[in-house]
């Protein structure tokens, strides 16, 4: 959904996901930005603020851009994005021009830039842009910012450069340092959900100062502060230069805002959409590493950590692996880097995207075509040479199948020219929408990386959790920390499984708990000499349920980030979610995430659900489950559900 509307010198740009207003009356800037749910709208600019708040100190005077007056016009108006230009004088030798892109994902870039024409100079004392929120109406936010500062990850292959982050952030904490943030978020929730239910992203793609000067000069500063929760780029601060043109500064800023997915198939909005939704996903992780006397063999790196052995190739499942995954009810089954001749290790050596063994693939794709599983095929999120290689095209199906797709994120620094003085965010939002048109809008699309963010997935449908060991902790602290770690306010949750000593907690009944409590679910790990039955025992139950609602889900209601009105909370521990098919039937799980048993009541509203008239809530029984329930029209009590556990009800 892309709307395009003009009225006395603004622009209004709506998606699904929130409503953009630029004014040539104030610059050319955004004058109105308005976020969106299932339910609600929440208008987060106070009255005279505008983004990006530009601001210049020039011959020792103050000036602001929202003061003067912009030329603006749309230049390119296509079904899924539009360009919009502005030109502004802020003073005679520093004219302002933003060339905006918004896209009906939720994705707003700005190439902005200040030109100071030959012949014209000025003394500069300070040079900034202020990006702030009114968040007076959250019941619930935290926020998180990244860093240039490269960290390291180590793993079996080698060390990993990326940037640093501090998340999950109350709103008063304050972070200042002499740096241009590359990327600064905030999850919101509002009194119509318990957790997060919209998600904003503030970018700035380059660390560079005004003047060509040292990067001492520069600065960010980003917390709640005069009753708004703001961060300030400061692109000149603390002396004055002299700025003699010509000269420009140019920079690309950008917003993502995005809402949480609940609705599957082609026809769902982009914005909201998530094909992966209640999926049972049988990941094969068959050993994949290559080494070898020549390049790029020789390139695999040295063995770093010593939970995890090279893991070297073995060879290819057997046919009878898609049977069994099958059985136990998997309908995705993701077939890791094996599958390609040179599957790389995080860019050293690069994975190649020719086919190893194309007569395994073709029969092994094939056979779970025909069991009815949906195919996916690793890949780098990386490596856009990826799109060179013609593997989808010639072993999976269109508006079915899918990529999964690792190292998924703008700031790892093996894609294009990431360091800490740049990251191609704006070309990382083109690269993944260049995915999403590969494997379709009814296709699929699973990022994964250590810190899921919505530059990275925003044309994905989910992203998994828990790449990181620090990330597994937070992850499942607490009910609210997977809210916000699993990104459930701007994409599709899902968690990363595996039985090595750093994701035992994966595969438990936690994992499986907190999966039913979000519509989540999770990755169980297909391995060689282990059965599948084995991998998927922790989280049995819930595939068992699932299995019982019959025909395509399409829709997932649940109160804890999704605001609806088909189903209410129960007590504090209870939490709902409610799946819905395309053959009008619904199922219900309301889980316990406490530690000890809990007794309440859900009570649906069945005319907001696609059931049937006079349609009736029958309790399953499963093993694994709780059967302390009884059901009176509407409403469903239970009795002392343990905690970490599950009750499930098919309705219809």
């Amino acid at each position: 959904m892309l709307k395009i509307s003009r009225k006395s010198g603004q622009i209004t740009v709506e998606t699904m996901s929130g409503i953009i207003t630029l004014d040539a009356a104030c610059g050319g800037q955004v004058c109105d930005l308005t976020v969106k749910s299932e339910l609600a709208q929440h208008a987060l600019l106070a009255k005279r603020m505008c983004l990006p708040g530009l601001q210049m100190t020039i011959n020792g005077k103050r000036l602001f851009l929202s003061s003067v007056r912009a030329e603006m016009e749309i230049t390119k108006q296509a079904p899924d994005y539009c360009r919009i230009s502005t030109r502004a004088v802020l003073h005679d030798a520093a004219i302002v021009t933003q060339e905006y892109e918004i896209h009906e994902e939720g994705a707003l870039f700005c190439n902005f830039a200040v030109d100071t024409p030959a012949g014209k100079s000025f003394d500069l004392s300070d040079c900034s842009m202020l990006f702030a929120l009114d968040t007076k109406g959250t019941k619930l936010m935290r926020w998180g910012h990244y860093t240039r500062l490269p960290k390291y990850k180590r793993d079996y292959s080698t060390v990993h450069a990326f940037t640093e982050f501090k998340m999950h952030r109350k709103p008063n904490e304050i972070s200042e340092e002499r740096e241009l943030f590359p990327y600064v978020s905030a999850s919101m929730g509002w009194k119509d959900t318990r957790f997060f239910s919209n998600h904003i992203e503030f970018m700035m793609e380059d660390w560079t100062s005004y003047n060509d000067g040292p990067l001492t000069q520069t600065k960010t500063r980003a917390g709640e502060e005069h009753g708004l929760w703001q961060t300030k780029w400061s692109f000149h601060d603390g002396r004055t230069a002299k700025i003699t043109g010509s000269y420009r500064y140019r920079n690309r800023w950008g917003i993502m805002f995005g809402r949480a997915r609940n609705k599957a198939g082609a026809d769902a909005d982009p914005a909201v959409r998530n094909n992966a939704l209640g999926s049972k996903v049988c990941h094969c992780m068959y050993p994949y590493a290559r080494a070898g006397e020549t390049w790029p063999w020789v390139s695999m790196p040295i063995k770093q950590v010593a939970v995890q052995a090279p893991q070297f190739y073995k060879g290819n499942p057997d046919i009878s692996r898609a049977d069994e995954a099958r059985r136990l009810g998997a309908d995705i089954f993701i077939i890791h880097q094996f599958w390609m001749r040179n599957p790389g290790s995080n860019n050293e050596p690069i994975a190649d995207y020719q086919v190893n063994n194309p007569k395994w693939l073709r029969e092994f794709t094939d056979h779970c075509h025909k069991l009815g599983m949906r195919v996916v095929y690793y890949v780098r999120g990386t490596e856009h040479w990826q799109h060179f290689s013609p593997f989808f095209e010639e072993y999976l199906q269109k508006d079915r199948d899918g990529m999964y797709s690792d190292w998924n994120s703008a700031f790892s620094m093996g894609y294009l020219k990431c360091s800490p003085l740049h990251a191609s965010m704006h070309n990382y939002f083109h690269f993944t929408k260049a995915q999403r048109r590969r494997v379709g809008d009814g296709g699929i699309l699973i990022g994964h990386t250590g810190n899921a963010n919505s530059i990275a997935s925003a044309c994905f449908d989910a992203a998994i959790g828990g790449e990181f060991s620090v990330r597994h902790d937070e992850l499942l602290a607490s009910p609210e920390s997977t809210a916000y770690y699993a990104h459930l306010a701007c994409v599709g949750g899902k968690l990363i499984s595996g039985n090595l000593p750093d994701r035992v907690a994966f595969s438990s009944p936690k994992a499986q708990a907190v999966c039913a409590a979000f519509g989540m679910m999770s990755h169980p790990f297909m391995e060689p000499n282990v059965t599948f039955d084995d991998r998927v025992a922790y989280i049995k139950p819930l595939w068992d349920s699932m299995n019982k609602l019959p025909g395509r889900i399409t829709q997932l209601h649940n109160p804890a980030y999704i605001p609806t009105r088909a189903v209410s909370m129960g007590t504090d521990n209870l939490y709902p979610s409610v799946f819905q098919s395309n053959r009008r039937k619904a199922l219900v799980l309301v889980t316990n995430l406490g530690d000890k048993p809990e007794s309440g009541d859900v009570k649906l509203t069945l005319n907001e659900l696609d059931v049937a008239r006079n349609a009736k809530i029958r309790p399953l029984k499963i093993n694994g489950t709780h059967a302390g329930v009884t059901v009176k029209g509407s409403t469903i009590r239970l009795t002392k559900v343990p905690g970490l556990q599950f009750s499930a009800f098919l309705v219809g």
